[in-house]
């Protein structure tokens, strides 16, 4: 399926790279989703100190961190991606949900929301770029079709 193929009048296959939009959109629900929930932790986010009990390199992102940090006497679990690699044992700053101690990351909430809302923007543009591939070859084909006419 080429997206630059020429589309002849009554051959719909232009529209059939908005396809590709569908698995775009769901990213951009997840995200959205995603960051408006950190949005909100970030209103009542604290800080503790956590102890990193591992750390693997995850792709080209950087690395997935298991800690653990303490909240009120208890131990609570989790996991973020972090940039550089983390020693075991390290004592890092964890953020937390004060009223779900439960959601809790190695970075600022305000932090992971930006980035998250720039990603949706990101995947915003990508389908206005698909929908723009799609109807670009009708806009060419009905000028064609002008100029033939005349």
């Amino acid at each position: 399926m080429d997206p630059f193929a020429p589309c002849f009048k009554n051959n719909w296959k232009s529209w059939h790279s908005l396809w590709w939009a569908i698995p775009l959109l769901f990213c951009i629900f997840d995200f959205a989703s995603r960051a408006a929930r950190e949005n909100d932790a970030e209103a009542v986010q604290r800080t503790s100190f956590g102890t990193i009990t591992d750390c693997e390199r995850s792709g080209r992102s950087g690395y997935s961190c298991n800690y653990v940090f303490l909240v009120d006497g208890e131990q609570y679990p989790g996991n973020d991606r972090a940039d550089s690699y983390l020693l075991f044992g390290k004592t890092v700053v964890v953020y937390y949900n004060s009223q779900n101690p439960t959601m809790s990351a190695l970075d600022d909430f305000s932090r992971k929301s930006r980035r998250d809302w720039n990603f949706v923007y990101i995947l915003l543009f990508m389908i206005a770029a698909l929908v723009a591939l799609a109807l670009y070859p009708k806009a060419t084909d009905r000028g064609d079709s002008k100029q033939r006419t005349t």
